[in-house]
């Protein structure tokens, strides 16, 4: 079991992962659709292409580091690599000539899309591997998605104290801290955090379709996935056009969205203690469908209605970041006892894919259709349709994902034997 100062370090590096999270998914879009004239259409396809792109260089990434032996790092070599090649890229990519065109976009988003996969599945990965135990993964992952959490509210404090300058000057500024902090927080896990389990055995690339937990929990994941990339990618637009408020009080919205999933990761921790992790999982989904289906009956100015939305989808959005990757490891476990294959990495890469794959679809399908129906002429088509898309969408996506996850078979009970079993084998 992993101690609480390498659970502490092990978070480090999620801090600083956190900061291009808002710029790249919500800002992104509108930044290079609107502000610099691509169009939200060509954006759209573009980022949907990239992470189609990005999609397919997951399993071959993830069969990487579970090749890679042991005494070159296994997870943290890739980690480097992806670090080395990151940081540029998001320099260049929030850096934009004034004649940029989709090309730019394009390549340094490549470049960006496949350091991140790098980094994040190695990095999912060797959380499975330092901690073993069902109830200390979710204290693990609670550390991490905290860290994580704690970088998205410093990214949107600086963004605050920017807020005289422009958009573009405020995203180059970012992508300058990122890289210097960066350099710090990854060299410190990298050094003083062991690798936990680790071997040297070697799969194939494999479609783990023999393995139903896996699959039920990935499309349970690519639902609710698609059911937060819905709203996180519209969101600018429906403050713009529905609520219609100004660039301090949408900076406000995401603050307080952020910073209650941060205060609500103790209770979802808590709750694990004493309820299996995939009940607690779907009781919040439910919750936060229960608290979209208000988002219809707001209008022009209704801040403190959609200031209390925001509050209580952030405290849902706790139990989506440190609950299902727990879940995963434990399906990584089953996979190893069951099948007999060590491809922890290549189950973390397809689970990374349904991530990506559904935040693609949301841009993808939603800037396109919005455009199609007249969004930026006012069209009340267009807003209604902003709207559905937004918060009507989701619900419908949250309880599909309820609705696979509610009777999920590997309990605390099962994946206990499970981990008595794993131990005998060794």
């Amino acid at each position: 079991m992993s101690t609480t100062r390498e659970k502490i370090l092990y978070a480090l590096p999620a801090y600083i992962l956190a900061y291009p999270i808002i710029p790249t998914f919500v800002y992104l879009p509108t930044f290079y659709g609107e502000t610099l004239g691509l169009g939200l259409s060509i954006v759209g396809i573009i980022l949907l292409f990239l992470r189609v792109f990005d999609v397919i260089t997951d399993p071959i990434i993830g069969w990487i580091s579970d090749r890679i032996p042991k005494t070159y790092g296994k997870r943290k070599l890739p980690m480097v690599v992806g670090g080395l090649i990151g940081g540029p890229s998001l320099v260049a990519l929030f850096s934009p000539p004034n004649n940029v065109g989709p090309l730019y976009l394009f390549i340094w988003g490549l470049l960006l899309y496949l350091s991140w996969t790098a980094i994040q599945i190695p990095y999912y990965s060797w959380a499975a591997e330092l901690e073993p135990e069902y109830k200390e993964r979710v204290k693990l992952n609670s550390y991490r998605e905290g860290a994580g959490l704690i970088g998205v509210l410093s990214f949107l404090i600086i963004i605050f104290f920017l807020n005289d300058i422009s958009i573009a000057e405020s995203l180059k500024t970012i992508s300058c801290i990122v890289l210097l902090i960066g350099s710090v927080v990854f060299f410190i896990p990298l050094k003083f955090v062991p690798q936990g389990r680790v071997t040297d055995k070697k799969e194939k690339i494999t479609l783990p379709y023999e393995n139903k937990v896996f699959l039920r929990l990935t499309a349970a994941w690519f639902f609710n996935g698609l059911a937060n990339g819905l709203p996180a990618v519209c969101l600018p637009l429906y403050l713009s056009y529905i609520i219609q408020v100004d660039e301090n009080t949408k900076s406000l919205f995401i603050l307080l969205y952020f910073l209650f999933a941060v205060l609500a990761i103790p209770l979802w921790v808590y709750l694990s203690k004493y309820m299996d992790k995939h009940k607690v999982w779907c009781l919040s989904m439910i919750f936060a469908s229960i608290v979209f289906l208000f988002v219809p009956l707001l209008w022009t100015q209704d801040i403190i209605a959609f200031g209390i939305i925001c509050i209580l989808t952030g405290i849902a959005l706790g139990s989506d970041l440190i609950l299902p990757p727990s879940i995963q490891a434990d399906c990584a476990d089953w996979d190893r006892l069951r099948y007999k294959k060590e491809r922890t990495g290549i189950l973390f890469s397809y689970w990374s894919m349904s991530t990506k794959l559904a935040l693609g679809l949301a841009v993808g399908i939603s800037f396109p259709i919005l455009e199609f129906l007249g969004l930026s002429e006012n069209n009340l088509n267009a807003k209604i349709a902003l709207i559905m898309i937004y918060a009507g969408i989701p619900v419908v996506l949250k309880m599909c994902a309820v609705l696979l996850m509610w009777n999920f078979p590997l309990t605390h009970k099962k994946h206990l034997g499970i981990k008595h079993a794993l131990e005998k084998i060794k």
